[in-house]
């Protein structure tokens, strides 16, 4: 008798966990889907892990700035790899989307310590007033797929 009760408690575990991963990967919007991914390439900037953050960048990335997928990489490196810590304070947050294309708008500021180019870039960052647009696509069908082909603000030149 116990082991048909653990055996159907067990049962239903997995049909709800089924049932939840179910709608996380096929039953959110496509503005929760690119929350997320937004949310989690902040959280791979702040954690400065460069794997991850070039797997988010879309093959075909390119910027305003003469950037490709590889360059950006190495120019994020080049400014942030300074810092002991880093934390990026986001506001004022829009996100239009449809499947398989949007764009993210937020401001950010930066707050860590590093060395003193990680200073000069928190200054500079943290002075800018209009936000910074993301443009997200995601060729793929599965909600995690999103990439980032490009990313802009009209302050930077």
């Amino acid at each position: 008798m116990n082991s048909r009760l653990i055996f159907r408690s067990l049962l239903a575990l997995v049909l709800v966990v089924g049932l939840w991963f179910a709608w996380w990967a096929l039953g959110r919007s496509p503005e929760e889907q690119l929350r997320a991914a937004q949310a989690e390439f902040i959280e791979v900037i702040q954690d400065r892990d460069w794997d991850d953050i070039q797997d988010f960048f879309a093959v075909d990335y390119t910027d305003a700035y003469g950037h490709n997928r590889e360059t950006v990489v190495q120019t994020l490196k080049q400014y942030i790899s300074g810092f002991f810590t880093l934390d990026v304070k986001t506001s004022d947050f829009t996100v239009q989307a449809v499947k398989g294309q949007g764009i993210v708008k937020l401001k950010a500021k930066l707050d860590g310590n590093g060395t003193a180019v990680s200073q000069m870039v928190l200054q500079r960052v943290n002075q800018i007033e209009q936000p910074w647009v993301f443009h997200w696509s995601n060729p793929g069908r599965w909600p995690w797929n999103w990439r980032l082909s490009m990313v802009h603000n009209d302050e930077i030149r």
